[in-house]
């Protein structure tokens, strides 16, 4: 059954929606790039690893409600991170990420409903700025998201192109959250919880307007390098 069968087109979503999204990722990049610039040559940097688990969803707008229906979708999560302090409350992170995406939806066509999983796998590069408060802090910033995999499961599972759906092969998020870590000495345990807030249209065909949601949780361990 191919993605067409439930679809009809209708007029691709507007530039500037997309204009806008660019413009606060760019805004949001601003802050921790001047803090480098000030950053002390004697800062201790951090080699950290990260595994967990993501709920995700879509936020799909569709004027011909075909898409009655979208419901989380959970999956994995995996990174590797670089933090370089620039004072004793601020810093900057470095973020490199394999993340799974997507949702169940429920689908109306021809007065039939049909249940369908969309997953899209990404290797997300993060940009965070940090404020530490004593063990907790707070990380924000922008991410650029590539999709490496794509794939739906209607009455089977099956990739993405063999179905006929067309997808933004790349994602502009802004993600934040808070953490906690547990120093001891040269290492530290992490755990932090992650809002992702996608800005572009991942439905390359314009026949809807569909932006990814999700929530990263993840543990980890922080190394000081030097």
């Amino acid at each position: 059954m191919r993605i067409q069968d439930f679809r009809r087109k209708r007029p691709r979503a507007h530039q500037d929606r997309r204009t806008a999204g660019l413009r606060i990722t760019l805004a949001s990049a601003a802050l921790p790039a001047l803090a480098l610039l000030t950053a002390p040559l004697d800062a201790q940097i951090t080699l950290g690893v990260r595994a967990g688990a993501t709920q995700s969803n879509l936020r799909v707008s569709d004027e011909t409600d075909i898409v009655q229906e979208s419901s989380p979708k959970y999956g994995a999560h995996a990174a590797v991170s670089l933090g370089y302090p620039v004072s004793d409350l601020l810093g900057l992170v470095v973020d490199v990420g394999y993340t799974q995406r997507g949702a169940e939806l429920t689908i109306l066509d021809y007065d039939a409903l049909y249940d369908a999983v969309w997953g899209y796998d990404y290797v997300d590069l993060s940009l965070f700025g940090r404020a530490s408060f004593g063990p907790a802090y707070l990380l924000a910033g922008p991410s650029m998201a590539f999709r490496v995999a794509c794939y739906t499961k209607i009455s089977f599972r099956d990739s993405c192109e063999e179905v006929g759906a067309v997808f933004r092969d790349r994602d502009v998020l802004l993600i934040g959250g808070a953490g906690v870590a547990l120093d001891f000495g040269s290492t530290a345990l992490v755990a932090e919880g992650l809002y992702n807030l996608g800005f572009l249209n991942v439905d390359n065909e314009g026949l809807t307007t569909t932006r990814h949601r999700g929530i990263v949780v993840r543990i980890g361990v922080d190394f000081r390098m030097w």
